[in-house]
């Protein structure tokens, strides 16, 4: 029974270590996303967003796999910080500096995630006005696109 749970907690180390791969892995696309944004060569947007879906589907199969590897531990629904408290000294050694790792690099998804979405949302706004300028329509003090009835396309800043 001590050997399974030892498997089980080896199991579980490395799928921390591979989300916490998989997390710089998109929070590179989130950069070269920005970064294409910020250059203009908007043509390379669908590739990064294809391997960003690729990613993501992994994404959620490892996080399955955590959840079902904490259930079989006893740690069913509880954060990180829980798990520290619960496990024993031997496990809380070998989890910390792997939670550690991955919080940093979820910081730096998350960091990398809003600088794109800040870059998307003027470069969208470039277009929307740019498009306005065409269409002999303006736009007001506060940046928003007057576009005329006949209404034109109107870009949004969402993939469906």
């Amino acid at each position: 029974m001590e050997q399974t749970k030892q498997e089980l907690l080896e199991q579980f180390a490395a799928v921390i270590r591979e989300l916490t791969v998989l997390a710089g892995d998109i929070a590179q696309v989130e950069t070269a996303k920005a970064n294409a944004a910020a250059e203009k060569r908007h043509y390379l947007l669908d590739g990064y967003i294809q391997k960003e879906q690729a990613y993501i589907l992994k994404l959620r199969g490892l996080e399955q796999h955590r959840m079902n590897l904490a259930k079989e531990l006893g740690w069913e629904s509880l954060t990180f910080r829980q798990i520290l408290e619960q496990a024993s000294l031997r496990q809380s050694e070998l989890l910390r500096p792997l939670f550690d790792c991955l919080d940093q690099q979820l910081k730096e998804l998350e960091q990398a995630r809003n600088n794109s979405e800040r870059i998307i949302h003027v470069r969208i706004h470039e277009i929307q006005t740019l498009m306005a300028q065409r269409q002999g329509s303006s736009y007001d003090n506060t940046g928003n696109v007057n576009l005329p009835p006949s209404g034109g396309a109107k870009l949004k800043d969402r993939y469906v």
